[in-house]
């Protein structure tokens, strides 16, 4: 797999507001205060990481009223404090039958996802009681190698980091391929940061994947090998997960099938799709 790409370092500049979400400050202020007492690192991934990328050209997408916090916690104990904090002190409550996520008192839902230590073959158990684990694979991954930070313009004391693009396609695909009959917004979801991909990361691109303009592909399509590479860097400390991924991305099975269908809407054919999903694996094993 492709492994020679700089590591990620540049910084995301974004308004809160940008993020369509009401309170995001207040809520930041509280989970930030509380994960740095815990020794918890963090970051965002899902709709709003995706938000903050968008907001760099002003691009509108779908809203959504939950924020994604993935959490890097040591054990269950440590975990459970912090939830218990944010009941007893801060105005949060649970969610029955919904694992990790809690009601704000900022009228949306927050998913509070451990992985790292807590976690037993990349999935984690929300508490006893619940016969299913939850799947976490990819999450380490992208806290090692596909984080950017965020500078907030509101207030500069305001530090985290959300996932890249790449890294945001790279956990669709996977809760994809775990879960497809409850992720049937994903493929879509892929399709659209594809399209917008050259367009936000432009800079990136003549930087450091020049060469694919000697091609004859178009821009998406070099959208799709610059994902693949930048999910190859994503993917080079965990060679099964790596494995798994391009196995995905053959289309061998149905389901895989169905996804590629689901990624043609919006005016987009299901060849573009398919080549999209051929770029992204030529991406990462070259």
């Amino acid at each position: 797999m492709q492994t020679s790409l700089k590591p990620f370092m540049k910084k995301l500049n974004i308004k809160l507001e940008d993020l369509r979400q009401q309170n995001l400050k207040e809520l930041f202020k509280i989970l930030e205060g509380l994960f740095t007492e815990f020794g918890v690192e963090f970051y965002i991934l899902g709709a709003v990481a995706r938000d903050a990328w968008y907001a760099k050209r002003q691009i509108g997408s779908r809203t959504t009223r939950d924020v994604d916090f993935a959490l890097y916690v040591s054990t269950q104990e440590q975990y459970d404090e912090i939830i218990k904090r944010l009941l007893n002190r801060h105005g949060f409550s649970e969610l029955k039958g919904i694992p990790f996520r809690l009601q704000t008192p900022f009228g949306y839902t927050i998913d509070l996802i451990p992985f790292g230590e807590i976690s037993i073959d990349d999935a984690v158990l929300p508490d006893k009681t619940w016969d299913r684990p939850v799947f976490v694979n990819g999450f380490k991954e992208t806290f090692e190698h596909g984080l950017v930070p965020v500078e907030v313009e509101e207030d500069s004391s305001l530090t985290f980091r959300v996932a890249s693009l790449a890294s945001i396609v790279l956990l669709k695909l996977i809760a994809y391929d775990d879960r497809p009959e409850r992720r049937n917004t994903d493929p879509a979801d892929i399709s659209d940061i594809i399209l917008n991909f050259f367009d936000i990361e432009s800079e990136v691109i003549y930087e450091d994947h020049n060469d694919l303009f000697e091609r004859n592909l178009e821009l998406h399509e070099i959208a799709a090998v610059v994902i693949g590479r930048e999910m190859s860097e994503i993917l080079s400390s965990n060679e099964a997960l790596g494995d798994r991924m391009l196995r995905i991305l053959s289309l061998e099975k149905r389901t895989q099938q169905k996804m590629v269908e689901a990624m043609a809407v919006n005016g987009i054919t299901l060849d573009q799709a398919e080549r999209w999903i051929q770029l992204i694996q030529e991406g990462i094993v070259k």
